[in-house]
């Protein structure tokens, strides 16, 4: 009887191990490429690695060579098969960002409502970084600040490309997570900096400033006192004069309700946000055609020399 082993049908000893339900790159580009923050991450970290690690630890992510993956703050922990018999763990840990230095970052942040707005929004653009270089801190992760550890004992392996890869491809669709490696929680993040604009803005936030006619009402007699006046328009709407432009801050009650619990393939926010440019286009389109018409019916200015003179028309 002849065997598998006699045919030459051995599994090679450098050969890994087959990995059932493994945890694989879900992309099937031949190249792989990440936009920011996942793309700029990955590069940071790959870069003491050499071409043939990277090479190796990318068709290892392919084929779905990792057992578990785990992130949390400030580390990572994963465990990749090779061909040895056992899985090898890999721990990746980072220099965490202190606790007063997030105080700063997060205070920082909160003073312009631009930050809060893409977080909530879920735009985690390279503009998020400018508060941690001010505070002189870098959001992306120093390879000297990085320590690495792996079960097979070598300095910048294969198994630990894997893992970065497909950290960075959860990132790619988790943005966030690059603050998570940071040392703070993404998600948690966000919220200490809705908490923090809620109180640089002294817990008041509006969207359009109060018009001077709406505050003139406070001045108004108590209604139970104006019963028989109360449909006269008064001298107030021959005196009423429309601000032109109003400075607010776009978007306001959105950034204020954070992020929606609905799921969908767009998000809620960025919807209603579409729609709220939308009607307010319109309104000004509308208002700037009353205006044309109200200057089309105002009578004539009277002559400047009749003016000068006094004297009536004849």
């Amino acid at each position: 009887m002849i065997t598998s082993r006699e045919e030459g049908f051995r599994r090679r000893d450098d050969t890994p191990r087959k990995v059932r339900n493994g945890i694989r790159l879900r992309t099937k580009d031949e190249s792989v490429s990440f936009g920011w923050p996942a793309g700029a991450w990955l590069d940071r970290m790959l870069a003491p690695y050499g071409e043939a690690a990277r090479t190796e630890g990318l068709d290892f992510a392919r084929r779905g060579q990792t057992v578990l993956l785990n992130i949390e703050p400030g580390r990572i922990t994963a465990t990749v098969q090779d061909a040895a018999p056992r899985p090898f763990e890999i721990r990746i840990e980072f220099e965490p960002i202190g606790r007063e230095d997030w105080d700063r970052i997060v205070n920082s942040m909160a003073r312009e409502a631009k930050y809060t707005a893409k977080l909530v929004s879920g735009d985690v653009s390279a503009e998020i970084a400018e508060p941690f270089a001010a505070a002189g801190l870098s959001l992306l992760p120093d390879p000297a600040q990085v320590t690495v550890k792996c079960g097979c004992g070598e300095e910048f392996c294969r198994h630990a490309v894997t893992v970065l890869y497909l950290v960075a491809e959860r990132m790619e669709s988790e943005p966030l997570m690059i603050l998570t490696l940071r040392g703070l929680y993404g998600p948690r993040f966000l919220e200490r900096l809705q908490e923090a604009r809620l109180l640089a803005t002294s817990g008041v936030s509006r969207a359009h400033p109060i018009p001077g006619t709406a505050a003139a009402i406070r001045a108004l007699p108590p209604m139970e006192q104006a019963i028989e006046t109360f449909w006269n328009t008064g001298a107030g709407l021959e005196t009423f004069r429309r601000e032109r432009r109003m400075e607010y801050a776009p978007h306001a009650l959105l950034r204020r309700l954070g992020n929606a619990p609905l799921e969908g393939r767009f998000p809620l926010v960025g919807l209603l946000a579409s729609i709220y440019d939308s009607v307010a286009v319109d309104a000004r389109r509308r208002l700037a055609e009353l205006d044309d018409v109200a200057v089309a019916a105002a009578p004539p200015p009277p002559d400047d020399e009749q003016v000068e003179s006094g004297k009536p028309d004849a």
